[in-house]
């Protein structure tokens, strides 16, 4: 029954990280009102996901059905199948996909942005060793990001192909070891280092994000047949 009750959800474009595009069921979108309404009444379990287990595999494991993982986004504050948990594998593809290239870290931010020139993005950038393209340009954190044709490394001079503005870093780190705020003990938040406060990397940052969707909430299996009566009927209609 799950089977079919699934293939009459209407079906919506999705595009893959490797351009693909492909269809799924666009469920969670006609039926908020009634996962609302489900959200209330509805008595949770919490269960922690295992590296490697996609929705299908818990469902399967939790339901003895692997097309109720639908059930997961259902009560979960998931967007999309994305949202999900990641292992490793998954991880380490999404952190090499979203940061790849380096910062190029000055002492001033004028040395990125400066009320006579500024490095510009999308332009080409070499130094004595190294080369590449601008992909961000933070003079908050002083800093360009940089897609990388050939290693820069800290203390040589950089120029622009098109600005022709120079500057020289003070140091080079992979963007995923790059700045995304600073916290202190009690857990504020800023953007700008002060006393009692620790930096956070790009990779502290989404590590902390993958590792709070670990832990979700599960229907209690004795419940889940009145949960798929009440959506056949919302979802049939």
């Amino acid at each position: 029954m799950a089977t079919e009750f699934f293939k009459n959800f209407p079906k919506i474009q999705y595009k893959l990280n490797d351009g693909r595009i492909i269809f799924i069921k666009d469920f969670f979108r006609k039926s908020k009102i009634e996962q609302e309404a489900v959200r209330g009444i509805v008595e949770y379990s919490l269960y922690e996901i295992q590296n490697g287990e996609r929705p299908d595999i818990v469902a399967s494991k939790l339901y003895g059905n692997p097309d109720l993982h639908w059930l997961f986004f259902l009560v979960n504050d998931f967007e999309n199948y994305y949202d999900w948990y990641m292992d490793q594998e998954t991880f380490q593809r999404y952190l090499d996909k979203k940061y790849h290239g380096q910062y190029l870290v000055f002492d001033q931010s004028t040395s990125v942005v400066s009320s006579t020139s500024k490095f510009l993005l999308g332009e080409k950038i070499t130094s004595a060793t190294g080369s590449g393209r601008i992909i961000e340009v933070d003079p908050t954190h002083k800093r360009i990001g940089v897609d990388v044709i050939k290693e820069f490394v800290a203390s040589e001079t950089i120029t622009g192909a098109v600005s022709e503005k120079t500057a020289t870093p003070s140091s080079v780190v992979n963007r995923v070891d790059g700045v995304f705020e600073y916290k202190n003990s009690d857990g504020v938040r800023r953007n700008s280092t002060d006393t009692g406060f620790s930096e956070v990397t790009y990779l502290d940052h989404e590590i902390e994000v993958n590792e709070a969707k670990r832990n979700i909430k599960v229907i209690r299996p004795e419940l889940v047949p009145g949960i798929i009566r009440r959506f056949e009927k919302v979802m049939l209609s």
